[in-house]
């Protein structure tokens, strides 16, 4: 990816400033102080991760609009994207430094913030065909690891603070491999205290050194009681002895064992170090030496103008070609050449005879004129039947028809206008007689046709039968009709009757309540009466004849009520049950009328009876009209006989006018056939066709005179024709003209000839001219193989450009290192085993193998020898064993042996934990070391000329250390401030290689940072710097932002492309490739061996404060300068050039 264009609007102190026509490879910006170069990086910086982290480090202030845009070239295919950001609006106006410090960097979302990516490639007319996302164009980095190691100026070059773990990741700080080396030491540290500890004398620290006191102190208590215990006790402690010896013995057996196996291994891993060596060796030679031989640029220019010539050679060889067929192809001399003082006589009388042709064709134009207008007025006058003229067509050549007009027309048309005015009377009666009868018949025809049709749909009965027996049916239907509606009008009378004999069933029950009622009224009127009559004086007192009369009363109310509602009912039951039987015997008489109703129609389901009495009474209408047209046959028929006898008249009388006609035309000399009306048009025209008749005569005449000239001077054309052996065809103008065509052909074929004869011989020298500088181009590109001893191109190309060898060198230096790194980190012993292969040719592993099984045989005979001594004297311990004094100091004498041979055995183990953790801290220094470590050592080697060929990580604490070529190690802070810059370069590089890796191609800005390099040192910058981007995927780019002249110029020197920041012109033109060398010059001899630089002299160091990254690396000492190391010649010469002609190349 690529910037090529950069838009500021505003931005700190710039302000509409635009940066166009930007490429990939190295950018340098020049431009002097204060031109804003450190706002560009800063604006490049803010574009792809945003405004904020500026707004939050007090750089802008958020109050300020400001926006801008890249133009980014994205890869594969150099899609041209827009990413554009802009911080304005109302809005931004409340803003401040801290509504930045949320630390979200690069996101967006704050008051008038915006980015816009776009597809603005032409070739995609404006449709994109992907979204786009910033992701997919900063990868996967954020804006601190930006700013760490691909946008950085002179402050952060000599520091590493920018390469703190915040900045870049876990791509520096792979080194340890996870391994806390801190922690390592002060493990390793505790283990040596603990070790010094058990060793020392003092019995107050050593728990070993008090056992041991305490054993003696017993061993003389058991001594001086002379006890055989104590024999027994001397002879188990014998035992022990030999017993620790037998297993000593073991271990060792075991440990010799090991040893053969640790042997092997190193033998299998013998073939895997000597692989990894052998191509370790061969890139360290490829990457000492150019990988592009300057033979490969000039013999690619050599090329070029050989395939050049050759094409140069090849086209003058087809022109050349050509120019030979386009002689061979010209026409030899024909008869008109020959003849051409004649055809030029004759051609001179053109003028003449376009005169002549000119008088004819308006001779014959008047005389067509004069035809059409004779021919238009015969038409007008409708004679077309009469004098038939075909008029030719202007230009055919025919002569014109001579027609004359008939005799009659000198007589006068008086007498014809009386026999016009018979005939069309005639005709007029004709047409009304024809009328008359017409009317007539069709009359008859439709009366007949009408009463026909009625008669054959009778079925042979006359219409008066048909008549009778349509009303009768009518009637029999009406009466249908009424029975029927009387009988749906007894059905819902019957339906009423039958509601009410169910109504007055219902009826002759009394209703509950007023059956209670009444039922209650008699009993209290009974009880009143009876208490009336039959309870004492003393009881009722003055009211018992009351209650007596208002008893009876009550119930004879009572009795006489319920008879009369028992009575009304029946009455009504029974008039409704009379009703409904009289209804239903009514019902029976319809039903059966009805019934011989329909027996006597015709039955038919589907219509009913109303639709069927309807069609009845309109069939009995049609058959009364039908009745009334068969008497009106017989008038009609002698109104038509009647029409055809005065059609016959006017018929005869019609004949003799036309016969009277044709005799009058006849005698005029006119045509039979003419009509009334065409000779009344004749008459109106008579007089203007005799005079368009003489005219038309006359002009005819004159055309036949002007015909003959032309066709005498067409008859001399003819034959000068055939003299000149061609073919007449067409007019005598056209004939001129062909001759003259033809004259001037041959005239040109000449010029022609010759002009080719010329262009030949200049064509053949050229042609050979390009033929010899083919030849010499050709002995310049073989005089490149001679020198290099190769047979072609692929060869050459393999032994002056070998990128590609290196390439495949390293990635098999990869794969063998991987290799052995993996058998190496399987294999736990021995720890030394690089120096065993290193010393392999001194003292081979073969015999290392026999040495460890001669000690191994030796183990195994010195513990047979100590099993033969255990026996013995575990037979005199049997003899001992019996006395069984001094039990406690024995017991206290084992117990001592006892944590006694604990600590010893502490002490081997804090010896074995302590030198497996020494082994694995060396192991993983020596075979941890991250490829970015050796980019890194690559490129410091290049930038130092070799003489710091390496960085690695130190083994007993995390920091760097920087070799050089003989041998002695630095640290950074130890180093002159310009090598330290070189180192921290160095970094970057292999980190930017790195990141590339991953997909991320953001372009690479620097700003001054090589100021501090003197010029030796700066053209070697630059000269990596250039090579760096050239080995970079394509379009890769970096910006060199710069306010010294010097650097700009180095920079040019180097390959790279500079431009002035106030001058949009470049300034100074690109760096021409070498030039190929003479042919004349003695071949050189092609080698590979690096050219030897010198240090220049280290810049005096500047002191600066020291980092928490540096104090983590290099110690707390790294704010004291060393003084600097002593600088050896700068005026030895520089290195080759490997890759600037490919970085611009791919400029172009």
């Amino acid at each position: 990816m690529f910037i090529e264009r950069i838009e500021v609007e505003r931005f700190g102190a710039l302000e509409r400033l635009t940066i166009d026509r930007l490429g990939p490879g190295v950018q340098v910006l020049h431009g002097t102080n204060e031109t804003g170069k450190t706002s560009l990086l800063e604006f490049v910086r803010a574009v792809f991760f945003g405004f904020e982290g500026l707004f939050r480090r007090g750089v802008l202030d958020p109050q300020v609009a400001c926006a801008g845009r890249l133009l980014v070239r994205m890869p594969p295919e150099r899609t041209l994207i827009s990413v554009e950001r802009r911080h304005e609006g109302p809005l931004i106006s409340s803003l401040t430094r801290s509504s930045y410090e949320d630390d979200v960097v690069g996101l967006g979302g704050d008051h008038g913030d915006l980015i816009e990516l776009a597809d603005v490639d032409p070739r995609h007319d404006g449709q994109p065909r992907h979204r786009l996302y910033l992701q997919d164009l900063v990868g996967n980095i954020d804006e601190t690891a930006f700013t760490s190691i691909m946008a950085f100026g002179l402050d952060e070059l000599h520091e590493l603070r920018t390469l703190e773990p915040e900045g870049c990741g876990s791509r520096l700080y792979e080194l340890a491999s996870g391994l806390d080396r801190s922690q390592v030491s002060r493990v390793l540290a505790h283990l040596r205290d603990a070790v010094a500890r058990l060793d020392s004398a003092d019995t107050a620290v050593s728990p070993i050194a008090s056992l041991e006191a305490r054993r003696r102190d017993v061993r003389e208590r058991l001594a001086d009681s002379g006890a055989p215990a104590v024999v027994a006790g001397g002879l188990w402690a014998e035992l022990g002895h030999l017993d620790a010896d037998m297993e000593a013995a073991s271990a060792r057996i075991e440990a010799a064992g090991a040893a053969e196996a640790v042997v092997r291994g190193v033998m299998a891993l013998e073939p895997l170090h000597a692989e990894w060596r052998r191509t370790a060796t061969a890139l360290a030679a490829l990457e000492a030496a150019p990988l592009v031989h300057p033979d490969r640029d000039a013999w690619r220019q050599a090329a070029r103008r050989l395939r050049l010539h050759e094409r140069r050679a090849g086209k003058r060889k087809r022109l050349r070609a050509k120019l030979a067929r386009a002689l061979a192809e010209l026409p030899a001399e024909s008869a008109v050449w020959r003849k051409r003082a004649a055809l030029t006589a004759l051609c001179e009388e053109q003028p003449r005879l376009e005169r002549l042709l000119a008088d004819l064709a308006r001779a014959e134009s008047h005389a067509r004129l004069a035809a059409r207008r004779f021919g238009e007025q015969v038409g007008v006058a409708g004679l077309s039947r009469v004098v038939p003229i075909a008029v030719p067509h202007d230009g055919d050549g025919a002569p014109l028809p001579d027609v004359l007009l008939p005799e009659g027309f000198a007589h006068s048309f008086g007498p014809l206008r009386a026999r016009a005015r018979d005939c069309a009377a005639a005709s007029r009666d004709v047409a009304d007689a024809k009328r008359g009868l017409l009317e007539a018949r069709r009359a008859l025809r439709d009366t007949s046709g009408t009463v026909k049709t009625a008669g054959d749909g009778l079925g042979g009965i006359t219409i008066t039968a048909a008549i009778e027996q349509a009303v009768e049916r009518a009637a029999t239907l009406r009466k249908r009709i009424a029975a029927g509606e009387q009988l749906a009008d007894l059905d819902r009378g019957m339906t009423r009757l039958e509601q009410g004999v169910t109504e007055n069933l219902e009826a002759q029950l009394i209703p509950v309540p007023l059956l209670v009622a009444l039922g209650g009224l008699f009993v209290v009127g009974t009880g009143m009466l009876l208490s009336g009559t039959l309870l004492p004086s003393a009881v009722t007192g003055s009211m018992a004849y009351a209650m007596a009369a208002l008893g009876l009363a009550g119930a004879g109310v009572a009795s006489v009520t319920t008879w009369s509602l028992d009575r009304n009912a029946s009455v009504r039951l029974e008039a409704s049950r009379s009703q409904l039987e009289t209804a239903r015997k009514q019902r029976a008489s319809l039903l059966e009328q009805c019934g011989l109703l329909d027996a006597r129609i015709a039955p038919d389901a589907a219509t009913p009876l109303e639709r069927r009495l309807a069609a009845a009474q309109a069939e009995v209408d049609r058959l009364e009209d039908l009745a009334a047209r068969e008497g009106s046959v017989h008038t009609l028929a002698d109104r038509v006989t009647l029409a055809e006898q005065a059609l016959a008249r006017a018929a005869d009388d019609r004949k003799s006018a036309r016969q009277r006609w044709r005799r009058a035309l006849q005698h005029r000399g006119l045509p039979a056939t003419l009509s009334p009306r065409e000779v009344r048009q004749i008459a109106m025209h008579r007089h203007t066709l005799l005079t368009l008749d003489d005219d038309r005569r006359r002009l005819s005449e004159e055309a036949r005179r002007r015909r003959e000239e032309v066709a005498a001077f067409a008859r001399h054309i003819e034959e000068v024709f055939v003299e000149c052996e061609l073919s007449p065809e067409g007019g005598p103008l056209e004939h001129l003209r062909l001759l003259q065509e033809r004259l001037d052909a041959e005239k040109a074929a000449v010029r022609r000839r010759s002009q080719l004869t010329r262009r030949l011989e200049s064509a053949r020298r050229r042609h050979r001219h390009a033929v010899r500088q083919v030849r010499v181009a050709e002995r310049a590109v073989r005089e490149y193989f001679t020198r290099w001893n190769v047979a072609g191109e692929r060869e050459f190309l393999a032994k002056v450009d070998r990128r590609e060898e290196y390439e495949q060198a390293r990635a098999d230096a990869t794969l063998a290192e991987t290799a052995w790194l993996d058998a190496r980190r399987r294999t736990v012993e021995p720890a030394d085993v690089d120096r065993w292969l290193a010393e392999s040719h001194a003292l081979p592993l073969a015999t290392r193998l026999a040495d460890a099984c001669q000690a191994t045989s030796t183990h195994r005979a010195a513990l047979a020898a100590a099993r033969d001594r255990r026996s013995a004297v575990a037979a005199r311990l049997e003899a001992a064993a019996r006395d069984r004094g001094n039990e406690a100091l024995q017991a206290e004498l084992a117990e001592i042996e006892e944590r006694l041979a604990e600590q010893v055995e502490r002490r081997r183990l804090l010896d074995r934990a302590q030198a497996f953790l020494e082994e694995t801290r060396a192991a993983v220094a020596r075979d941890h070391q991250p490829p970015v470590l050796r980019e890194a050592s690559r490129w410091l080697a290049r930038l130092t000329a070799g003489r710091y060929p390496s960085i690695t990580t130190a083994i007993d604490e995390a920091r760097l250390d920087v070799h050089e070529s003989d041998g002695t190690v630095w640290s950074p802070e130890r180093l002159s401030r310009g090598t330290r810059e070189q180192v921290f370069l160095a970094l970057r590089l292999a980190l930017i290689r790195d990141l590339g890796r991953h997909d991320v191609s953001l372009p690479v800005v620097m700003d001054d940072a090589l100021v501090n390099f003197d010029d030796a040192r700066a053209r070697a910058a630059a000269q990596v710097l250039v090579e760096f981007i050239a080995e970079q995927p394509a379009d890769r780019q970096m910006l060199v932002l710069t306010c010294h002249e010097h650097v700009a110029r180095i920079f040019h020197e180097a390959g790279a492309h500079v431009r002035s920041l106030t001058d949009p012109a470049p300034l100074w033109a690109k760096a021409s490739p070498p030039a190929a060398p003479a042919l004349s010059a003695p071949a050189p001899t092609p080698t590979s061996a690096p050219q030897t630089l010198g240090d220049p002299a280290a810049a005096a160091a500047d002191a600066a404060t020291a980092w928490p990254a540096e104090e983590f690396f290099f110690g707390r000492d790294a704010e004291h300068e060393r003084p600097p190391r002593p600088a050896t010649d700068p005026a030895l010469p520089r290195p080759p050039r490997r890759h600037a002609a490919r970085s611009r190349r791919s400029r172009r």
